[in-house]
Order: structure tokens, then sequence, then C-alpha cells
């Protein structure tokens, strides 16, 4: 086991630590201490682990180092991660800690430990000293690892790390920056930099979402910074994503470049977009088309926006100051979609910028418009409320007996909305035509599977014109106890209205308004009852031909509903020879009495 148990500095990193405790043990080779925790504590990880380490791991090898696990916890990287909830897919890929490699202060390597902010992907200098950090040996320009910062020398030519010049010429901004990467990993603080970026996770993930799309779409030259010969060069891209590591000046031009986008946030943002739209038209359209979306409903959602204002203003020349995109109007309001903006609902303009078709939509006047809908019920949830089908509940939408109700199309399906005034002021008009007592009850529910969920609107406007009487003392419309009589003479009337325009009948209403079966019609047919004509796959009668029947014939429920009998009591009536029957069972024709009208 160890024999002394040195304290980590603050802000060092876990490698450094162990690499400075082997150093006081006097090890020849720094790395045989991970023979030593691989032997008393059955842990096998690389030096490049380590500082990723976790859990149980990271718990014995802080008992083992004699610091406690909180202590050892702040030396790694993954709390950063976890507190600003980044992710991390693959450790030696990720974008915001170097795996394997470091950077360094030549001043602060005088110390003798490494600190953690050189091994952040983001830093870009020492504030401490007022230089620029190194990535390499001034002699051989080897990039060095956290052992050769321990030991102070380059691993190939033995270069005294900390005797490396220091470069002390960069722009003013570069301080600003690099104090708000400090605060992050120091405090994980922020201050907020404009109306969006005001945390660290925010900040970072802005930082590198821009930054990828910038080496994508943007010259390289326009990242250099000539006046302090400050050039951008080589390939930080690995893929669609950037490279774990990536040189101090491709990180000082490319984060002070995005870094000068937050601080002018929008102007400098349009220019970028310009620029953009300028140099490379193919990863501009994968920026329109996959880098945008994936910011909607994120923190990170401001880009979308203020891209849509972009196209909006400088493209579509609209005038208002802001917009919304088609595709972000269902996160908002998730009553609708996208599609919302392509009816006549709401005004929207289609923009086209390199061949992307754009649907934007002024802000004011779609919140203005869900102002006035915001208390709203989709059709599921009103039938839900009544207790009517879903097919009924349509009908009765659609004929417009609920003021201010409207639908629009999102591919084959009706989206509803429903202004919640308007149902409470409709049950109010409802209740109040309601009387207490009905002579032949039948639900609401029941008189719509009689007359078919089509003609549910019917009922409605019979019962709000005083035609039907009903009773109401439930909050559910499918409780209303109708007037079977007074139903069935509306609608009857209705149908010989409706039918008399169109010169036909349908099967169903002829079944609902002389109580048969469809094989009872078809076999009236065929037995010349409804007279003559061409029947062959269809499901009408003319309307005249049904009405010579009426005229000439009467069924068992019109003689129940004229006489207001039950059905049992004109059956008995039959039974008793009271009333003649021309058709029936018992002279093998058909399974239904038929009397004659005149009789």
């Amino acid at each position: 086991m160890l024999l002394f148990f040195p304290k980590p500095y603050s802000q060092e990193t876990l490698l450094s630590f162990i690499y400075r405790v082997a150093r006081e043990h006097e090890m020849s080779n720094l790395d045989w201490i991970f023979e030593l925790i691989a032997k008393k504590l059955s842990i096998n990880v690389g030096p490049e682990r380590i500082n990723w380490l976790m859990g149980d791991d990271l718990k014995s090898v802080a008992e083992f180092l004699g610091i406690t696990w909180s202590e050892a916890k702040k030396l790694t990287v993954y709390h950063h991660f976890e507190r600003n909830h980044l992710e991390v897919r693959k450790e030696s890929k990720n974008v915001w800690f170097l795996y394997k490699k470091t950077r360094f202060c030549p001043l602060c390597l005088q110390q003798g430990y490494q600190r953690k902010s050189w091994i952040n992907c983001h830093s870009i200098m020492c504030v401490e000293h007022s230089t620029l950090l190194l990535d390499s040996c001034n002699n051989c320009c080897n990039i060095p690892n956290t052992k050769s910062i321990i030991l102070d020398e380059c691993a190939i030519c033995n270069n005294k790390l900390s005797n490396s010049p220091i470069k002390a010429n960069f722009p003013n901004k570069f301080i600003e920056y690099q104090q708000i990467m400090n605060q992050i990993l120091k405090e994980n603080t922020l201050v907020p930099l404009n109306t969006w970026i005001q945390d660290p996770a925010t900040f970072l993930k802005a930082l590198d979402f821009l930054a990828l799309w910038a080496v994508k779409m943007i010259p390289t030259e326009e990242f250099s910074i000539p006046s302090y010969n400050m050039n951008f060069k080589g390939n930080i891209l690995e893929r669609n994503h950037l490279k774990n590591y990536r040189t101090v000046e491709q990180a000082a031009c490319l984060y002070s470049y995005i870094f000068q986008i937050f601080n002018n946030w929008p102007r400098e943002f349009n220019d970028f977009i310009k620029t953009a739209e300028k140099h490379n038209d193919e990863a501009f359209r994968s920026f329109i088309k996959y880098g945008i979306p994936r910011s909607i409903n994120t923190s990170l959602w401001e880009i979308s926006r203020a891209f849509t204002n972009y196209v909006a203003l400088e493209k579509g020349n609209l005038t208002e100051k802001h917009y919304l995109r088609s595709d972000e109007v269902r996160f908002i309001y998730p009553k609708f979609n996208g599609s919302i903006a392509n009816s006549s609902l709401i005004k929207s303009n289609e923009i086209s910028i390199l061949d992307c078709n754009i649907t934007v939509i002024n802000k004011e006047d779609l919140e203005s418009f869900m102002d006035k809908f915001e208390n709203s019920y989709t059709k599921e949830e009103l039938r839900e409320i009544w207790g009517t089908s879903a097919k009924a509940t349509y009908a009765i939408l659609k004929d417009g007996h609920v003021e201010g109700a409207f639908w629009f199309k999102s591919g084959s399906a009706y989206n509803w909305v429903i202004p919640k005034s308007s149902i409470s002021f409709f049950e109010k008009l409802v209740k109040q035509g309601s009387i207490k007592v009905i002579d032949n009850p039948t639900s609401l529910n029941e008189a719509v599977e009689w007359i078919g969920p089509n003609k549910a609107h019917l009922l409605i406007r019979n019962i709000l014109n005083g035609s039907i009487k009903y009773t109401y003392e439930s909050n559910k419309i499918s409780d209303l106890i109708l007037d079977k009589r007074d139903l069935y003479f509306k609608i009857r009337e209705d149908i010989f209205k409706s039918s008399e325009k169109t010169e036909f009948i349908s099967f169903r209403e002829v079944s609902f308004l002389l109580g048969i079966k469809k094989s009872d019609i078809q076999h009236w047919i065929k037995s010349g009852r409804f007279g003559g004509f061409d029947h062959e796959d269809s499901d009408v009668i003319p309307f005249q031909n049904f009405m010579d029947f009426h005229n000439r014939f009467i069924t068992t429920l019109e003689l129940a509903i004229k006489f207001n009998l039950q059905i049992k009591q004109v059956i008995k009536k039959y039974t008793l020879g009271k009333l003649i029957s021309i058709s029936g069972p018992q002279m093998n024709d058909g399974k239904r009495l038929l009397f004659l009208r005149q009789q």
C-alpha cells in the first residue's frame, strides 16, 4: 500500500494527482502505480480512463489514495456532464474534455500539477498569466500527455516544458471568454450573455452546436485572426462531429468566432447565416433540414427562432418582428401541428431558400388566435364529456350547433377545436327546454342508434327548436331522455324533405321508418311491393316508389307509433284477428307482418 498521502490541489485532475502520488513514492516509471491499483484493488484501468471513473471504482481508488470519495469526484470530469445534463456516448470521442492529450501554461506548470482547465476542449488561455495555453513541445512539436506535465518534460526530446515561451499576443475577447469557461469549471455559474444564454448548460451546448455547423458551412479564413497571426488550419471534424482533440489555435479561432455571435445576438447570427448561404449550399441545406429542427423544444430553441426571423425578414421581406415555422407550432400548442399553417385558419407565408420551402407564421397572429381557443376541447374530449359516439359527435359539430367550433385537416384526420364557453352555453340552452315527465321515453344514445349516428344532428336541431320533448337531469348529453313519438314523427318529416330533394331514400332510412331489417326490405322489393325499379347493387329506393308503398301499407312499428301502443299490443291485436296482415310467416311471405293502411 501507499506510504505517503498528499492532498490534491483545487481544480487538479485525478490523473495528475495519481501521477504526483507515484512521483512522491519515487517510482521510476509513474505508470507503475496503475499496476499497484490493479493488484490491490482488482481494477484494471489505463491512465486515459482515470479521469472518467465513477461509482464503486472511484470510491475504491479514493480510499487507496487516502482522500474522500467527494474529493475524488471533484477531480474527475463526469460530474461536469451530470450537472449540466451533457450527453456522453463515447468517452474518447466526447467534445468537452480531452481524452489522452493535454494543454498547459508554462508558468503554471512550474507548480507541478495539471489543471482541469488544461484538458477542457474549450479552454484556450491562462487568465492568471495572460498567455495562450500551449499544446505541443516548442522544440519537437510533440503533443504532451498528463505524465509529461507531471515530469515537466517532453516524452520525445526531454525538453523542459515549463521553459516554453509564453504567447501573450491575443485579442481581449479571449480573456472574457476564458473567464466564463473558468467560472463554469469551478462553480458551474454563468453571468447571462444575452436573453437566452443564461446558464452554463445552454452556453456549452450552444457553443458546440454552432461550432459544429460553422466548420461545416463557413470558409476557414473567416475564423482566422490575421492581426494576431492566428490562422485556423486543419480539419477538426470526424464524420459529422467535432474531433476530441483540437489545437489551441483552432479552438481559439473557432470559439471566439462563436462567442462573438453570442455577444451580438441576433445581428451576428444573421451575418453567420448570410455567409453560410453564400459559400456552401449542400451544408447549409443540411443545416436547415437537420440542424435547425434539432434545436426545437430544447434550450437552444432561440437558434431556431432567430433563423426563422432571418428567413421571414431577409428572404420573405415580411415586416413584423417575430415569426414561427410550421414545424414549431405543435411544440408550443400540442392541440395543433404544423398543418394548421397550411389551413385557412391562420395566415402563413411560404418562403424558399436554397430550394428548401419554409412556412412561417406571424407569432402575434398565432398567439392572438390561440388566446381565443386556448380553453377548448378536442372532439375526443367532448365525446368523453357528452358520452356520445364519434360519428354522432361529428354530426352534431358539423351541423354548427356549437358556436365557434372549427376543424382543420392534418393528413387524413380532422382535428376539432371546440370552445369550452360554447359548450357551457349549449348545455345551458338544452337545460332550459327540459320538462319533468316524458310519456314515451328513450335515451339520446338509443335514439342515435335507432336513426343512425349520421343523423344525430337532426335530434339536436329538433330538441333546440322545441319540436321534441325531453328531460335533462344529468350532465351528459347522452343521458337526455326524449319522447319517442315526437322523435319518430320529426325525424320522419326531415327524412321525407331530404328524400324528396334527392328523389331517393336509403335502406337505412327505410329501416328506421318501417321498423324492419335490410333483409325485409329486399324481400318486399323482390315481391314487388316497392314497385318496379333497377335494384341490383343498390341500397336506395326511388322516393316515389317508397311513398306509393307508404300510402298503401303500414307496418307494426308504424301502427304502434301512430296509436301510441307497444309493439306487443299491436301483435296481440293481430293474433286476436282485429288486424289482418297481408304478409308474414303464416302466409309464407317474408318474416314481417304488413297491413293495408286503409284498414
